[in-house]
């Protein structure tokens, strides 16, 4: 409860002095330290332990001091009381992120003389160059002298002139860690997750759009509150820590896009590749996302899924320069709806009116904004904390009216035809998978010419970039549940693979092969993928 009191313990010492211990409340600024450690040098007490992360708790501080007899105790703790330190902080506490310098960060462990004052005098040199302490242990009985501290100045002048002014004024130190040297940021203590979160998006980010995220997270407590939770969440387990891994991995990936916009934008267009005698297909690659398909049948258009949300305007004016004017795609078809397989989908609804057709199960992961919606997963909260995050980066937003497929019955490769789809001559079969990427997830697969977009399955992976592959190779991690449907999702890859397989088989008496169309990566012809055989063994 905000302006509260909180009391410091008087324990009495072994040679008639006292110690002071307990929580002290400190305000998150540069100089805040040298005030307090020169309030406690003033009553001649010793600071015996000191502990604060600032990405504990930006406040909250651990201390326990010596002093000389009950009456000087009783003076100090008046004067941090008067100061303010025994006061709690309001409960409502929304740090911004306001160490974006990554060359400005230190860490250092220094000797300091176990005796009232030398900590202040310390401090006062950090107050000098405007150095922010964010993370120190100090426990006089386990190291007596030695300091470990963390701290963030302005720039790597100030931390270079902060060093020689230590050198100067002959304090022996050592330098753990400094952000100019290019370590990495995961060595430094006391940063908070949304600092640690944008620091590193500052190497792929340019300046303006970096404060554009920036101003994002500091301006929305929904999406710093679910950067927070999404934190907590990831280090319940094993399990979830390493799915927060990719999950992180994959973030980045996505606010890096940001970069890709505007004048940065780039689309690589393939086709028209004839698919029958009256349909066409283009496939766009945006900078990142998966892969989108254009399915041309004389004037009109159908899409198969799209990428990021924030690449439409680009690629809106791009279509319309170049013959293929978004206003012709009447329908737009998706496998699955996460953020970087249907990111178009409401503004083609909204600019165009373009008819929208996903598994009948997606309304319920846009309305709970979870991916995982309807799976049976113990990290349903990450991925709920994860979709939140990746749909607000990318700019998905729900597109009004989501149609089921056209109705259709029966199985093909062992999966269930929910629906079929014609698009002039081609015919689609909509084949439900069994949830192993995820719920709501689709298969549309033309029997007659052997075609198959299947999202993120089958994905060709010499195709990729080494960033993607680290960022897509995650079939292990993005299961909804690593323990089960991991292996269904074995079972769906050796089941698409076996029917594509098959039908090639039924094409090369012909001199033809089948075609997998997959999210990422490239395109490819099954007879040139030697590598799906080798998944059935």
């Amino acid at each position: 409860m905000s302006g509260r009191q909180v009391c410091l313990h008087l324990v009495p010492g072994p040679a008639a002095d006292w110690q002071l211990a307990g929580d002290l409340f400190l305000q998150d600024r540069p100089g805040e330290l040298a005030e307090v450690s020169s309030a406690i040098a003033s009553h001649q007490a010793n600071i015996e332990k000191f502990h604060y992360n600032r990405s504990e708790n930006a406040n909250l501080v651990r201390i326990a001091m010596r002093v000389a007899n009950g009456r000087s105790a009783g003076a100090l703790a008046e004067a941090l009381r008067a100061k303010g330190c025994l006061t709690l902080p309001p409960a409502e506490s929304k740090p911004k992120a306001e160490i974006t310098e990554l060359g400005g960060l230190l860490r250092i462990k220094v000797n300091l003389e176990d005796r009232p004052g030398t900590l202040a005098a310390f401090a006062t040199v950090l107050k000098d160059h405007r150095a922010n302490v964010i993370y120190m242990s100090y426990d006089g009985e386990q190291a007596p002298g030695v300091a470990e501290m963390a701290m963030a100045t302005e720039s790597p002048d100030e931390v270079s002139a902060l060093l020689q002014d230590l050198n100067r004024r002959e304090y022996h130190y050592h330098v753990e860690w400094q952000g100019a040297d290019g370590n990495s940021i995961d060595s430094v203590i006391g940063l908070s997750l949304v600092e640690r979160f944008l620091l590193k998006l500052k190497a792929v980010l340019p300046k303006d759009k970096l404060t554009e995220m920036k101003d994002l997270i500091d301006s929305s407590e929904e999406l710093r509150e679910t950067l927070l939770s999404f934190k907590r969440e990831a280090g319940g387990s094993e399990e979830s820590m390493a799915a927060s891994e990719v999950f992180t991995s994959i973030l980045q990936l996505a606010t890096s896009s940001i970069s890709k916009t505007g004048r940065q934008f780039t689309l690589r267009l393939t086709g028209p590749l004839p698919l029958t005698r009256v349909v066409s297909l283009y496939a766009l690659s945006c900078p990142t996302g998966a892969n989108s398909f254009l399915l041309r049948a004389g004037d009109d258009l159908t899409l198969v899924d799209s990428s990021y949300g924030l690449y439409y305007p680009d690629v809106k004016r791009w279509l319309s320069a170049h013959g293929l004017a978004p206003s012709r795609i009447r329908h737009a078809l998706f496998t699955h709806p996460d953020a970087d397989h249907a990111g178009w989908a409401a503004p083609l609804e909204a600019d165009f009116g373009a008819e929208i057709y996903m598994h009948p199960d997606s309304p319920g992961i846009f309305q709970r904004e979870n991916r995982a919606h309807g799976s049976n997963t113990r990290l349903m909260a990450l991925n709920g904390y994860y979709t939140k995050l990746i749909n607000r980066f990318t700019d998905l937003r729900p597109p009004k009216t989501i149609r089921p497929f056209p109705h259709a019955s029966g199985a093909v490769g062992g999966f269930k035809v929910i629906g079929r789809f014609q698009v002039a001559d081609l015919d689609l079969h909509v084949l439900e998978s069994l949830g192993g990427h995820v719920p709501a997830q689709v298969f549309l697969y033309a029997p007659a010419e052997s075609l198959l977009f299947c999202g993120d399955y089958l994905i060709d992976f010499h195709s990729l970039s080494d960033r993607a592959k680290s960022t897509l190779g995650i079939p292990k991690f993005l299961m909804t549940s690593t323990n089960s449907e991991s292996r269904v999702f074995g079972r769906e890859m050796h089941q698409l693979a076996r029917l594509m397989l098959d039908a090639n088989a039924r094409l090369r008496k012909d001199g033809l092969s089948a075609r997998v169309f997959p999210g990422h990566g490239d395109f490819y012809s099954v007879e040139d993928a030697d590598w799906l055989q080798a998944m059935l063994k």
